[in-house]
Parts: C-alpha cells; sequence; structure tokens
C-alpha cells in the first residue's frame, strides 16, 4: 500500500489588531485626501459661477445700451442714473437705476429699461450706474440741463455688477471710481441716499462676500455729433 501524507495545515491567524489600526489610518488619510480635493473643486466651481454671473450681468447691460445709445437721436432726459432718448428708428428708450425690488427675489438694485413694450427690470444686482455725458463744446457733466442735451455726443456709462449669491470664502477687497468722480450714493431719483448702501465711489473696500465686476465703457452718440 501506498502511504498518503496529511495535507500541511497553515496558520489561519488574521490580521492583528496593529495592522488593522495602520489600515484604517491609511484608508482614513486617503478618504480625507479625496475629500479636501472635491471641497476644493466645488468652491472653485462655485467661485467661477459667481464670477461669470456677476460678468454676464455687466455684459448684458453695456450691450444693450452701446447699441440703443449709438442709435440715440433726440434725448428727452438725462441724469446720473438715468438717460431718456429716442432713437433714429422712432423707439423712445429710457433707462433708470432703481434701489428697489420690483421682482421680490431680492437681486436689487435693478437697471430698468422702457420701450415700446413698457417699462421692465432689465438686469438685475446692479449696485450702481453713472452716466456722464460728453458736449460737442463744454465740460462735461452727470446732470445736463435742458439746453445742453442736445448737444450730448458720448456718455460714459460705469457700472458695477454683483453675483447673485455669496460666495462665504470670498471677501470684495476693490474700491471702485465712476468717471466723473462723484459719490455713488444716489437712489433712484438721482439724490444722495442716507445712508449711503449703494456707494461704488467708496474709500474703503466693501468686504462683502459677493463677487462683482466693474465695467466703464464710453459710446458715441454718432447721430448727434454735427
Amino acid at each position: 500500500m501506498t502511504a498518503h501524507k496529511s495535507p500541511a495545515i497553515f496558520s489561519q491567524s488574521g490580521f492583528s489588531l496593529v495592522e488593522l489600526l495602520i489600515a484604517m489610518v491609511i484608508s482614513l488619510l486617503a478618504m480625507s485626501a479625496i475629500l479636501a480635493a472635491n471641497l476644493g473643486q466645488s468652491r472653485s466651481y462655485n467661485t467661477q459661477l459667481q464670477i461669470a454671473s456677476a460678468r454676464q450681468k455687466a455684459r448684458s447691460a453695456i450691450a444693450m445700451l452701446r447699441a440703443d445709445l449709438l442709435m440715440a437721436d433726440r434725448f428727452n432726459d438725462a441724469g446720473p442714473t438715468l438717460v431718456d432718448f429716442v432713437r433714429r428708428d422712432g423707439v423712445h428708450v429710457r433707462y433708470q437705476w432703481s434701489a428697489n425690488d420690483t421682482n421680490g427675489n431680492g437681486l436689487a438694485p435693478e437697471l430698468l429699461r422702457q420701450d415700446a413694450a413698457g417699462m421692465q427690470v432689465f438686469v438685475e444686482g446692479i449696485d450702481g450706474i453713472e452716466f456722464f455725458y460728453h458736449f460737442a463744446s463744454g465740460p462735461p457733466s452727470t446732470a445736463p440741463n435742458p439746453a445742453q442735451l442736445n448737444g450730448i455726443a458720448e456718455v460714459t456709462i460705469s457700472l458695477v455688477s454683483r453675483a447673485d449669491g455669496r460666495d462665504p470664502h470670498f471677501r470684495d477687497s476693490d474700491t471702485y471710481r465712476t468717471a466723473s468722480g462723484q459719490p455713488w450714493a444716489l437712489n433712484e431719483s438721482g439724490t444722495t441716499a442716507a445712508p449711503a448702501s449703494n456707494n461704488l465711489n467708496n474709500p474703503l473696500p466693501l468686504n462683502d462676500n459677493f463677487h462683482r465686476r466693474f465695467w466703464q465703457e464710453s459710446v458715441a452718440c454718432r447721430n448727434m455729433v454735427p
């Protein structure tokens, strides 16, 4: 008969407590690194959304203002926060900055635009706007008198737009200056507001959690130039 040997029995002992603890620590470190990376990406994504929101508002407002002012044929009214004119095609257009929250969604102040369809909220989250008028002759002004309206040759628009939401990791350290350099604490009627809650000629940073974009552009009123 052939003798059969019994198979060798290997040790069945598992991981030691020390090995388990080391494995847990390594797993926790890896998970922490992954979580930190995801949080960083999420924060960066939110920041980019807020910046894009503020930038898009400024671009939309300036693009329409530029298109309308290029066609301006006759000014009816003009002030630091409003401009009213008739375009070459006969359309009556009015822009006016308002501190009111017309839509009740918390995104005031607003830029209003009126045309044949009536007055509507054009862009929300416009912290301030200034129209600075240049004339064919004479010094520029933010408040032309009636006799100067027909002499407006160019309008410089200073505008600050604000993102829809707050970024808790951001502090607005910028200061803003309009073309005229006059105090920006203006209410919708164009007079100084108290308190100065919307002062974009701010000597100190706003230090809040909103991303903003400042845009300044001069538009020649080509139909007004003799």
